[in-house]
């Protein structure tokens, strides 16, 4: 299997689109850690489904199901997210290694590096 042709936008402006069911909600009062704890949420939601897509089944999102129970279809911005990688973002397979938030006086910025999640197949 050959790997994909994956989009040239950065993956954190690329994150930040994604994650908007989360990000529409922060303002002023908003912490630190909230919108940490936000992006971490994204990023696993948004990998369960690379991961899933990368070794044919869907492992991770029963995994998750199990861990969230009705949460997984009864919270709003769960099932936001979801249907956002399901409907818009499907065919970004970049698989996102790792994230930093940073904050500063304007706010916050999102850092990520994205792999190739079938680099490892290829051994």
């Amino acid at each position: 299997m050959s790997s994909p042709s994956f989009p040239t936008c950065k993956i954190s402006e690329t994150i930040i689109d994604f994650a908007q069911p989360l990000l529409m909600h922060v303002d002023s009062t908003t912490s630190q850690e909230t919108i940490q704890q936000g992006f971490g949420i994204a990023v696993t939601i948004w990998n369960i489904f690379v991961m899933d897509r990368v070794n044919g089944n869907s492992d991770y999102q029963t995994l998750m199901r199990k861990q969230l129970g009705d949460q997984w279809e009864a919270n709003p911005v769960i099932k936001a997210l979801v249907d956002r990688r399901l409907n818009n973002f499907d065919d970004d397979m970049r698989f996102i290694a790792e994230h930093h938030v940073l904050f500063d006086a304007n706010g916050y910025r999102l850092r990520a590096a994205a792999s190739d999640p079938y680099a490892s197949k290829k051994r």
